[in-house]
């Protein structure tokens, strides 16, 4: 489509010195002067004028085949209003002898239903250690949620609503979202972020995909895929949809970077991905994943020069407490050069070495550490079970 508007400019200003070369030619020449003839220059023109009605016909099956529908924010959101919900969460702690209730927000998408539940899509993190969620389409009228299952290392879960509790509450206008094709976006593309922004209510931010195919680390060293966005993901908005301008759901809105010196840094996590997920998830509930505990990074050239380390090898920048790691005494500044008897190469390596091993396995993982290596043994520990209640 990009070539067709070039093509289309091209013409149009090409055509316009050609008409304007008409003008002059009529003035200033006659036949046999050089000049061509006017049915010459009118026959010119109108082919071109030809060609630019093709090119703009052209361009307009383009931005058809290209799915979007709508041309303005209003209408972007009104097609997803009645799919997004804003999530209110309550944690019951225990202070002082005394139970007091903690209260956060978070969003999600309607994504799936049936003649007795509708399903809701959010970030593992908005839901992690509820013990009551409700949902709300309005803002005002409430219905009380189910969990169904997560995956921490997707930061991706699902909630129901029974239908039953949703007419209770007199709410009738949900509807399921359509997903999109997360791999037909580009950079430049208009897209809407929805979501329950500060607990304040459902809004939406208008942007453009900023990047494709990037990598964030959230905690305990997980890593995900994601799309960067400008529209502004705030608090809250975690675990609604990013939609494209044909209404679809391209992403699940999950963080975004904060930085006295940046700004218009979104992250979602690409609809194809979380899809994927969000099926595994209905149909067997909490997906268990090996985790290690560290966060790492490959020993680049220059880091190897500098510090006379191993030629391959992943640099450990930090150990999270309670998982495989740590109990088996990794430590930050240590080098991994092998796992399971393997050489590690980089951080990909060592990502997909530690995805293969089974939760409960033992693990003997080669580190290099005060001029030598040294070998450790261990358990495989999972990532932490959800604590939910509701």
């Amino acid at each position: 489509m990009k070539k067709v508007m070039r093509n289309i400019c091209i013409f149009a200003v090409f055509s316009a010195i050609m008409v304007s070369s008409f003008v002059l030619g009529m003035r200033l020449g006659a036949p046999g002067d050089g000049f061509v003839s006017q049915n010459e220059m009118e026959h010119i023109v109108g082919t071109l004028m030809a060609e630019i009605d093709r090119q703009n016909e052209e361009a307009v099956r383009a931005i058809a085949a290209s799915g979007a529908r709508y041309n303005n924010a209003a209408d972007m959101f009104a097609s997803i209003d009645d799919s997004v919900v804003s999530i209110n969460v309550v944690q019951q702690q225990m202070t002082t002898g005394r139970t007091r209730d903690r209260h956060s927000a978070g969003s999600g998408v309607i994504f799936h239903e049936t003649a007795e539940r509708i399903y809701i899509a959010t970030n593992y993190h908005v839901i992690q250690g509820a013990d009551v969620v409700t949902i709300s389409l309005d803002d005002i009228r409430m219905a009380s949620a189910s969990f169904v299952g997560g995956d921490q290392r997707s930061d991706l879960a699902v909630i129901s609503v029974l239908r039953s509790s949703l007419a209770e509450a007199g709410i009738d206008n949900y509807q399921v979202a359509t997903f999109g094709d997360s791999d037909a976006m580009e950079i430049g593309n208009f897209v809407l972020a929805v979501g329950n922004a500060y607990g304040e209510g459902k809004s939406a931010t208008l942007g453009i995909v900023s990047a494709l195919d990037n990598t964030i680390t959230l905690d305990v060293g997980i890593v995900l895929n994601v799309m960067q966005t400008d529209a502004a993901i705030n608090p809250g908005n975690s675990g609604g949809p990013l939609v494209n301008t044909a209404g679809e759901v391209i992403g699940i809105n999950t963080a975004r970077f904060f930085s006295a010196h940046s700004e218009g840094m979104g992250y979602a996590i690409p609809s194809n991905e979380a899809a994927v997920i969000l099926q595994q998830i209905l149909e067997g509930g909490n997906i268990v994943r090996p985790v290690l505990g560290v966060i790492f990074e490959t020993i680049t050239p220059q880091l190897r020069d500098l510090h006379n380390l191993p030629t391959t090898g992943v640099f450990i920048n930090q150990v999270v407490r309670g998982y495989a790691a740590g109990n088996m005494g990794l430590l930050p500044g240590d080098i991994i050069t092998h796992y399971d008897g393997i050489r590690v190469t980089d951080s990909d390596h060592a990502r997909e070495l530690i995805a293969r091993t089974a939760v409960g396995g033992e693990i003997v993982v080669a580190v290099w550490r005060d001029g030598q290596e040294i070998s450790l043994r261990g358990v495989m520990t999972s990532y932490l079970t959800s604590t939910t209640k509701f």
